[in-house]
């Protein structure tokens, strides 16, 4: 299944820093769909900060989920999603490194 979603669906995500947003890079020719606002904030989780991946005002599709992420190494998060407060899956995300 998880091979199938990231070879066929889901491909990644295209931050903009500038815009505080992000688009997620689907199907296998990687439209660039999807947005979501990002911040930092508390986790649903444990209440602690992290950064929220937040599809609920910018996506028709994705309005009731929440990404919430934390680096747990550098350049590599950890990621939670979230559907209407119920936790569903976790995910990594790796930033090439800069330069």
């Amino acid at each position: 299944m998880a091979s199938f979603v990231n070879h066929f669906a889901w491909q990644g995500k295209v931050f903009d820093p500038a815009k505080g947003t992000l688009r997620n890079k689907i199907f296998p020719f990687g439209l660039n769909a999807i947005i979501a606002k990002v911040y930092k904030g508390p986790s649903w989780l444990d209440n602690k900060e992290c950064i929220v991946l937040d599809y609920s005002e910018t996506s028709l599709l994705a309005h009731w989920i929440r990404d919430e992420i934390r680096e747990v190494a550098s350049r590599v998060y950890l990621g939670k999603v979230y559907w209407s407060k119920k936790r569903l899956i976790d995910f990594a995300l790796e930033f090439p490194a800069s330069g």
